[in-house]
């Protein structure tokens, strides 16, 4: 079976684009796969053209989009693939959704459908749908549109247990948003006074202006003291978590599944604290697995209490790497919408 798989070129995915192709290339010899790169007009062109287009110039990106067909173009007639798989999906724009509407094409959304209006077109032009967000599904169906489920488990090879040292107290890693950046500060401010060693990692400020810095730190003085601004590879990441006696996991309020740092923290057999309102859709126990906290005031009593409380972190750890070794692991996810999907079952 050939599989040619579109992938994005955000480098915040890369790293899960590059596990999901491991994962499909050591399936066997009956999956052949490809791959092509994509994205959107807008973030792909140079500062100039991003001026134009904001004044309604088009020009740029019609040739662009017409040069992206092409290329899709070519390459399926050169590999013929028996279905295209969509990461993603953000980066798609309507002239090459309506491309693959000629081809049998599964979406595995990476984000929520209700944040990205190219989505609106694309559910309509895929032949099956798998979401990371599990209400979207239900939001779909109102539309009469089906949706499976498939959360995007950890690569189990990158993110594993290693004999370290838990020299870290608390550590953090991801983008920047309102909610976190509050939390993330009187977390720091709390560290201070107790003497707590805090790493946290992420794109928080743009680098590009040199006065972004100093505005953050002026801003979140406390919360800038532990912050490397930057993002982090996934062997970074595994390794501090690894270091970690917390991990702290922050979900953006529009997201109410579980993210691939859920999954990632506890295939490190590290301590995960994370904010309640979180569903697990019968993947985990978020009684057993982690724990969870309500606000601010909550998050730092929690902190100060399982920082003093060696043996319960160690078995709340130990819970939510077994249930994500048994449930969660990105081979499992990508093995889930093989078996799942109506077009895979076809060939067999």
């Amino acid at each position: 079976m050939k599989i040619l798989v579109m992938t994005p070129t955000n480098k915040q995915l890369l790293p899960i684009v590059d596990s999901v192709i491991k994962v499909l290339k050591n399936l066997g010899e009956k999956y052949e796969i490809d791959t092509l790169p994509l994205n959107i007009f807008y973030l792909n062109c140079s500062y100039f053209q991003r001026k134009l287009y904001k004044l309604g110039y088009k020009a740029a990106e019609n040739k662009y989009e017409k040069n992206i067909v092409a290329e899709l173009q070519e390459k399926c007639n050169q590999f013929q693939p028996d279905f295209i798989l969509v990461l993603n999906g953000t980066n798609v724009s309507v002239p090459v959704q309506k491309f693959l509407s000629n081809y049998k094409t599964i979406l595995w959304l990476w984000d929520s459908y209700k944040r990205d209006n190219l989505l609106s077109s694309f559910v309509n032009l895929a032949t099956e749908i798998f979401c990371f967000e599990y209400e979207d599904i239900e939001f779909l169906a109102q539309k009469n549109i089906f949706a499976h489920y498939l959360p995007l488990g950890a690569d189990s090879e990158i993110y594993c247990p290693r004999e370290c040292k838990r020299d870290i107290d608390i550590s953090f890693v991801g983008t920047a948003s309102k909610e976190r950046i509050a939390l993330l500060d009187k977390v720091c401010e709390r560290a201070l006074q107790e003497n707590w060693t805090v790493k946290i990692g992420g794109p928080f400020y743009d680098t590009k202006h040199f006065w972004k810095k100093y505005l953050f730190k002026y801003r979140r003085a406390h919360l800038e003291k532990f912050l490397a601004n930057r993002l982090f590879l996934p062997s970074e990441l595994a390794e501090l978590y690894n270091r970690s006696k917390i991990c702290l996991n922050i979900n953006t309020t529009i997201h109410h599944s579980l993210s691939p740092r859920t999954f990632e923290i506890c295939a490190t057999k590290s301590f995960q604290l994370m904010n309640s309102g979180q569903n697990s859709n019968g993947l985990m126990n978020l009684e057993t697995d982690l724990a969870t906290f309500d606000g601010a005031d909550d998050l730092l009593e929690k902190v100060k209490f399982f920082l003093e409380n060696d043996e319960l972190r160690e078995k709340i750890a130990l819970a939510g790497y077994n249930s994500v070794m048994k449930n969660c692991t990105l081979k499992k996810s990508v093995e889930k919408l093989l078996a799942e999907s109506e077009i895979v079952r076809g060939f067999y």
